[in-house]
């Protein structure tokens, strides 16, 4: 026989008139009052392993999405609710779909759900499930976009990992980014690439791109290991590193760069911060030796001043460490 279990979620509250008024008046009251709850209640209902669910949640708070999955691979589905209130000031922003993540699981006798967890995952836009580690477990990964035209400024990402039955801890939060989760090496093991912008003197228009941290799953902790994918960096500075010696051998040409902005002053700073992101300290000094005699003739003082001091702060922070 199935069980039926109901799970109200109140958020807000109701305010009741306390005024005088006749047993007729009082009645309509109570009536219109009833309606108007009924009226502002969101509700869903969902049924997993033969247990019954029912949440609720008092408008503006609406449910936006109801997701199952089986998080810790133990045969039961955990039920994961999305839910968004915006104010005032914030209703007419459609850049983001909800703002509050709840999950349920079946409690020890497998007769009711429980709640495990209740965050707060503001900007949100999508929620995807990812078996970052290939161990059969599945992760909760929330994307979040806070507006704007940048993606590496205003895209994050919310990553949960499900530790116990009743459980659920954040591995990391970040508010920015752009991350984006690949199988970089080819051995099923998810990676979570994290960017990061260098501006140096350049406008907003002409700003460098690249990835500064990658992380992996280990033993319940994500970690950057970024020397772990030495070959990711490697491909990328073989291409780079052809195209700034193309600009270089223009330049030396005398050739007019009417078409390019910042040459060779980007093409190098493409090179050097990915040397950096790969923290291969002996490849940047090497490429910095061989190339500053080059750059010091051929860019503007500012600019070359600007590579210089940050390859000198990396090689000597190496140093120290």
């Amino acid at each position: 026989m199935n069980l039926k279990i109901y799970l109200i979620l109140v958020f807000g509250c109701i305010v009741f008139d306390s005024c005088t008024k006749t047993k007729e008046e009082n009645n309509t009251s109570t009536l219109n009052k009833e309606l108007q709850t009924k009226e502002n209640i969101s509700s869903a209902g969902e049924k997993e392993s033969g247990v019954e669910f029912n949440v609720e949640y008092i408008k503006p708070r609406r449910i936006y999405k109801i997701e199952k999955q089986d998080l810790n691979n133990d045969g039961n589905k955990e039920i994961i609710v999305l839910s968004v209130a915006k104010d005032t000031a914030e209703k007419y922003n459609d850049y983001y779909n909800f703002d509050l993540l709840e999950v349920f699981a079946l409690n020890s006798e497998k007769k009711r759900f429980i709640k495990i967890l209740s965050d707060t995952v503001d900007y949100s836009t999508e929620c995807k499930f990812e078996d970052l580690a290939k161990d059969s477990n599945k992760q909760i990964i929330v994307e979040t976009f806070s507006g704007g035209n940048d993606a590496i400024a205003s895209k994050g990402m919310f990553i949960y990992n499900m530790t116990s039955p009743e459980q659920i801890e954040l591995l990391k939060y970040f508010d920015s980014g752009d991350p984006q989760i690949e199988d970089l090496n080819k051995d099923s093991a998810m990676a979570i690439l994290v960017s990061d912008e260098f501006w140096g003197v350049m406008p907003q228009v002409n700003v460098i791109s690249f990835v500064k941290e990658i992380y992996k799953l280990e033993n319940d902790k994500l970690v950057v290991n970024n020397s772990e994918y030495g070959k990711f960096y490697e491909d990328k500075i073989i291409d780079l590193k052809e195209k700034y010696y193309g600009v270089k051998r223009k330049v030396e040409m005398g050739m007019q760069m009417g078409d390019m902005s910042y040459p060779l002053y980007r093409e190098a700073a493409e090179v050097i911060v990915n040397y950096y992101a790969k923290e291969d300290i002996s490849g940047l000094k090497k490429f910095w030796d061989e190339e500053k005699d080059t750059l010091e003739k051929n860019i503007s003082y500012e600019e070359f001043t600007d590579l210089s001091n940050f390859v000198n702060k990396v090689l000597s922070s190496a140093k120290n460490a």
